[in-house]
């Protein structure tokens, strides 16, 4: 009787297991504030302008997203802080990620593939019209 009860628990052990493996099993490399670097798409790389690289992505733990958005006056050339709010995110599967930038009850979801390699995150995201990547370099 002890050896069916034994493996039953080593069984369920195995399962949990395998099971957590199945997650993004990369909790912390989302972590910490990043500041936009580049636009990627079909059509080459962009690099961020001053005014853009201030623009900032902080995942906190709690699943808390902070971001900064900036604009570039068309008259006056000036940098003009937009948005600053905080969202939600989420791990998905399969190296995925669900940013909501919404405000005021109002859902505005993004899922990204991400992919952080040293001190690069890039963000891959794909609206229906193509794929385009944004890159962050961690601060």
């Amino acid at each position: 009787m002890k050896k069916p009860i034994l493996l039953f628990f080593m069984a369920v052990g195995c399962i949990l297991t395998s099971c957590k493996s199945d997650d993004s099993g990369d909790d912390g490399d989302l972590l910490g504030t990043w500041s936009y670097i580049a636009y990627v798409d079909s059509e080459g790389e962009e690099l961020a302008n001053d005014c853009e690289s201030m623009d900032i992505l902080r995942f906190k733990d709690g699943n808390i997203l902070d971001y900064e958005l900036h604009s570039t006056d068309s008259t006056s050339g000036d940098c003009i802080e937009g948005t600053h709010d905080s969202g939600s995110w989420t791990y998905l599967f399969n190296g995925k990620v669900q940013l909501d930038y919404g405000t005021d009850g109002n859902s505005d979801i993004t899922v990204a593939k991400y992919k952080v390699s040293g001190d690069i995150l890039t963000l891959t995201i794909n609206e229906g019209n193509g794929e385009y990547q944004e890159k962050f370099k961690k601060k």
